[in-house]
């Protein structure tokens, strides 16, 4: 995706400096232990198992935050390499498993052309590919998170992605369909954008997304949902509740959409 305060950007690079113990010729540096012949050991303790649950939860509280898009980039660099263990065993992050499971129940074949975007590290891009999809390319606004989600292999292309901007997809590169899970919500983006991600989709196309069920009474979804999708001709055929976070109790909305 939580409740400690945010942490700025020199704050969280600080690192604690190498400590060599005398006896054994051991480096301690933060978590791991690297000893004479270079093999790492681990040297996890309940200091560092606080700090890390810290530095997790600032990270999700400042994406809560709508921040810029400069700074939500500089965020998810700072977080990439963690993400996936952070949100799936630190708050039992369920979505990318519900969204995908919901999708598979689309009228689509295996080969279908499939975008999967704010694709992060690739979480569904994988869920898609186990569930027998050929065709996904992952789109992403963090460069440091799509590197991480080339090396799974499951995505024919990659490439950079601002959700809150027109998606700059000629209707002839449209898409049979269309996912984004984990991304809306708090924001960005946020329910004006909404009407971008449909133009990545073929007409009448699904474009599937899930929205926090946090963010989506915070930023006022249910005022602002409907009109906006009226106003873009764009039609709700599913909004159903899935599992969003497990650990932390919230829920979030699986939503298909058309147009």
């Amino acid at each position: 995706m939580t409740d400690d305060t945010p942490n700025d950007k020199s704050e969280m690079d600080k690192s604690a400096p190498p400590v060599t113990d005398k006896g054994t010729g051991q480096t301690v540096m933060g978590q791991t232990v690297t000893n004479k012949s270079g093999a790492a050991e681990a040297n996890n303790t309940p200091e560092d198992g606080m700090a890390s649950a810290m530095t997790r939860n600032r990270m999700i509280k400042r994406t809560y935050e709508d921040p810029p898009t400069d700074e939500l980039m500089g965020v998810y660099a700072a977080w990439a390499d963690a993400y996936d263990s952070d949100l799936i065993d630190g708050h039992g992050y369920k979505a990318p498993e519900d969204a995908v499971a919901g999708f598979a129940t689309l009228d689509l074949a295996k080969n279908a052309r499939i975008l999967d975007a704010g694709c992060g590290t690739g979480l569904v891009g994988l869920l898609l590919h186990e569930a027998g999809f050929t065709h996904i390319d992952g789109a992403d606004l963090s460069a440091e998170m799509r590197a991480i989600a080339a090396k799974h292999d499951v995505y024919n292309r990659l490439f950079q992605l601002d959700m809150t901007d027109d998606f700059g997809i000629a209707p002839a590169d449209a898409y049979d369909a269309v996912i984004s899970v984990g991304v809306f919500g708090f924001g960005p983006p946020h329910v004006p954008h909404l009407h971008h991600i449909m133009g990545a989709a073929k007409p009448g196309a699904p474009v599937m997304i899930t929205v926090n069920g946090a963010g989506w009474k915070v930023r006022g979804w249910d005022d602002s949902f409907a009109p906006h999708l009226a106003e873009h001709g764009i039609a709700c055929v599913r909004n159903e509740p899935i599992r969003h976070m497990t650990k932390d109790g919230i829920g979030a909305r699986l939503i298909e959409l058309r147009r």
